[in-house]
């Protein structure tokens, strides 16, 4: 007879179709902010053959922190919109995607319930985000990337995948352990042969 030593619980997530993939106005900013960070993430992000997406407010919201960074009200735009375009991400307009005041409340209201309840008093759930994330599982978006512990837990209460992106000290601490792993197998291969 055989003794059950662990049960593990996994949540399974199936996709139809291509990945609609959900872009917070954070990742934007990450990426402007930490431009070494670019050609890794871009590769990650917008070289897929995944369709992506952000909303109308993150667009907005980028246009307010490039003009924070001193850029005039149309320089801002302009390079907002380039960007956006530039990395063909499709911007959900909320004349296309219409959120409701109530909807928009009643979600706050049971994200931050099932914050407290799991013991994560420290996120919140409030507008623009609780619009943004009603939006995208409105458009049937199955992943969102934010740098934002609140947006990724919030994706999850409504069925969609919430990710974030690696800090710069994790990419260097991967790319060190690639290489070491790297150098350690060749070296104990070396020393294998020898005898």
């Amino acid at each position: 007879m055989t003794k059950i030593k662990a049960i593990g619980i996994g949540r399974v997530t199936a996709f139809n179709g291509r990945r609609k993939v959900g872009i917070d106005t954070n990742v934007f900013i990450k990426l402007y902010q930490q431009p070494y960070l670019f050609d890794y993430e871009q590769a990650r992000i917008f070289n897929y053959s995944d369709l992506i997406f952000t909303h109308s407010i993150c667009r907005f919201e980028l246009i307010k922190y490039l003009m924070k960074e001193g850029k005039s009200l149309e320089e801002a735009k302009a390079e907002a919109n380039s960007f956006i375009r530039g990395k063909r991400v499709n911007i959900i307009f909320s004349s296309d995607c219409y959120i409701t005041e109530e909807d928009a409340d009643s979600f706050e209201k049971y994200a931050n319930e099932e914050f407290k309840k799991n013991k994560q008093k420290v996120l919140t759930c409030h507008k623009p985000d609780s619009i943004i994330l009603l939006a995208f599982k409105k458009c049937n978006i199955n992943k969102v990337l934010s740098t934002d512990e609140s947006i990724k837990e919030g994706a999850k209460l409504l069925g969609m995948d919430g990710a974030g992106l690696p800090s710069l000290d994790y990419i260097i601490s991967k790319k060190l352990k690639g290489m070491f792993d790297y150098n350690y197998k060749k070296e104990f291969k070396g020393r294998h042969r020898k005898r």
